[in-house]
């Protein structure tokens, strides 16, 4: 449970941000649920830190769930957050594969066009390099995100072509 009132909106940010890279459940506004793992004591330990070294205060708990019932519950809950993540992912490679084939039919093959769509590409695997990490997810879902970073390649690839035949031309 954290506490940022005394904290500056850019501190509160950052803070989220740390929260949020840990693959932690919001259960409501500023209280999260992370399964008790020792890596995940060492994470929540330098939250803990940052939080009080920006003048929040953090009460953390350590429970067991009183029955399998309730463990299932927990389990669901990081599912649907790996899903959501995995869906929000998704939706951007989408947007980015939408914005290569605009500038194709638009037929905008410039050097600086490849160059940003390039930075933007890389973006992408960043996330999902981080997702894979953070999450741990199951193979079926590692396939999900390197299908889809795949495609943005793929479309990539092409909007290249053309920019390098146009160079030739």
């Amino acid at each position: 449970i954290i506490k940022s009132v005394n904290v500056s909106s850019r501190d509160r940010m950052f803070i989220w941000r740390n929260i949020k890279n840990t693959g932690a459940v919001s259960l409501s506004h500023s209280v999260y649920l992370l399964h008790d793992t020792e890596e995940n004591r060492l994470i929540t330990s330098n939250i803990v830190k940052i939080v009080r070294d920006r003048n929040g205060e953090v009460l953390q708990f350590f429970a067991d769930a009183f029955n399998e019932e309730q463990e299932q519950v927990l389990n669901k809950l990081i599912a649907e957050e790996i899903a959501g993540e995995i869906k929000d992912f998704s939706k951007e490679c989408e947007d980015f594969i939408y914005d290569v084939t605009e500038r194709i039919s638009n037929k905008k093959f410039k050097v600086p066009e490849l160059e940003e769509l390039n930075d933007d590409l890389h973006k992408l695997d960043k996330w999902r390099i981080k997702l894979i990490q953070k999450h741990s997810p199951g193979t079926t879902n590692i396939d999900i995100l390197n299908k889809e970073i795949g495609k943005c390649k793929e479309r990539l690839n092409e909007f290249e072509e053309k920019v390098l035949q146009k160079g030739k031309v």
